[in-house]
């Protein structure tokens, strides 16, 4: 495991990233500089294809190089803004805008990918989860970027809380348990295309210390360890991408207290320090956008909540 792969992340959302994306230079620096002054190393930006090999979507190039000239490592969730998954021949052709864009960010000090998100829920792969053809998917361009960025960390897609495990570990209609979708994924041989797990460990009601037979994925880890070991993946990084507590209605989101907030962070991280496999983690998101649910550390007109200290006073190996 890369020693690089561990500490504290933030996982904007694409509500306040496009915000980050209107901002000029020095806003965008000053935004990246703030995440870093509470001990943030990572930021998690979006990064799709728009149709040709030149353009793209998600985060714009000022905002991937501010993020860098605050200190921040960057990892990108590589996605196709033409189409739902699976994705277009535009985004896999092998010379096409994959190549390009990886090239283009290796530039930029950018070095980690994560294909897709959250493709365990049917409606991120065209109405019903299918690992056969996201193995499909990760066969084709797990090549296609390393070839790009020999120095390149391919993550699978971050995997989103669903039901509990399920005998046979089959689909629960249009989507899988997520432990359920990564046994999935090496049934079908998916070991060897991707270079670390990918959770996103979402466990409102409940905390993430609390156990509750399943749905909250932190309290069967050990489900995902022992098949990983099974599979000869026992030392692959573990990273979990979005983690965190809703704070208001909107979205409809349920909405909790930042006091409930403050429990889960201090918790996530608590976990976390349990599994040497585990990081980095980050927390979704960074400020409120009125729409998304009110993760943010920050209300929607920039006021800092309580639990803004709470993730500052978090420490993650």
């Amino acid at each position: 495991m890369s020693t690089a792969e561990h500490g504290k992340g933030v996982s904007p959302g694409g509500v306040y990233e496009n915000t980050i994306n209107r901002m000029s230079a020095s806003g965008a620096l000053s935004v990246f500089t703030d995440m870093r002054s509470v001990g943030v190393q990572w930021v998690r930006l979006d990064y799709n294809y728009a149709g040709s090999v030149s353009a793209h979507g998600g985060a714009s190039d000022q905002t991937i190089q501010q993020a860098r000239k605050a200190g921040l490592d960057v990892t990108v969730v590589l996605g196709d803004g033409t189409t739902t998954m699976p994705e277009s021949a535009g985004f896999t052709a092998k010379n096409g805008w994959l190549t390009s864009s990886v090239k283009r960010l290796a530039s930029m000090g950018v070095h980690h990918f994560e294909v897709g998100n959250e493709v365990n829920l049917g409606a991120q792969w065209g109405g019903k989860a299918n690992p056969t053809a996201y193995v499909g998917l990760l066969k084709t361009v797990h090549p296609i970027i390393h070839a790009a960025d020999p120095s390149a960390v391919v993550l699978m897609a971050g995997m989103a809380p669903y039901g509990k495990q399920a005998p046979g570990s089959v689909a629960q209609g249009n989507n899988y348990n997520p432990i359920d979708f990564i046994r999935q994924l090496y049934k079908q041989g998916g070991h060897g295309s991707f270079d670390a797990v990918n959770l996103h460990p979402y466990t409102y009601p409940a905390m993430p210390t609390a156990a509750d037979g399943g749905y909250n994925m932190l309290s069967v880890l050990p489900d995902l360890l022992a098949l990983m070991k099974q599979q000869q993946d026992a030392s692959m990084r573990i990273w979990w991408t979005e983690s965190g507590m809703p704070t208001g209605p909107d979205g409809g989101y349920p909405t909790y207290t930042v006091a409930q907030q403050q429990q889960t962070i201090t918790q996530l991280f608590q976990v976390a320090a349990k599994y040497p496999q585990v990081g980095p983690v980050f927390l979704y998101d960074w400020q409120d956008g009125g729409v998304d649910g009110d993760f943010g550390l920050y209300t929607s007109s920039h006021q800092k909540k309580a639990s803004y200290a709470t993730f500052a006073a978090v420490t993650a190996k």
